[in-house]
């Protein structure tokens, strides 16, 4: 797969502020993440009393949770009902923006084609069984 088949153009939104990014698409990543640069622009930031650590497969193997917060989001210009909470990383690159895990992958249906991820159906429906 090819790196730019990994990526998902987001629209996230707080309140009144917008911000569009590229955010990777990773099967392997157990939570969704943003930098907390992206929260903070939005002002979107809850900070937790305890932060922890998130494992990676990065050169330092982990990234430390600060806070998290709860977004509207658009992914690929569809609108993803109840939006999402990400969860807020503070010692990352500065390229960094952030990551759709596994949870939101498989809850929105999200498939992997050459032209990168895509929604297996929009709207986006959810089913509680």
């Amino acid at each position: 797969m090819k790196l730019e088949q990994i990526f998902a153009n987001i629209e996230l939104k707080f309140k009144d502020k917008v911000k569009k990014v590229k955010l990777m698409v990773d099967t392997g990543a157990s939570k969704s993440v943003i930098s907390r640069k992206i929260a903070e622009e939005l002002g979107a930031l809850t900070l937790l009393e305890k932060p922890y650590y998130l494992y990676t497969a990065q050169k330092d193997g982990k990234i430390k949770i600060i806070g998290y917060c709860n977004l509207d989001i658009k992914f690929e210009g569809v609108e993803i009902p109840g939006g999402t909470r990400f969860e807020v990383a503070e010692d990352v690159r500065e390229d960094f923006t952030g990551v759709i895990g596994r949870p939101e992958i498989d809850s929105w249906d999200i498939i992997f084609t050459k032209e990168g991820p895509r929604l297996r159906k929009v709207p986006v429906e959810f089913k509680i069984i």
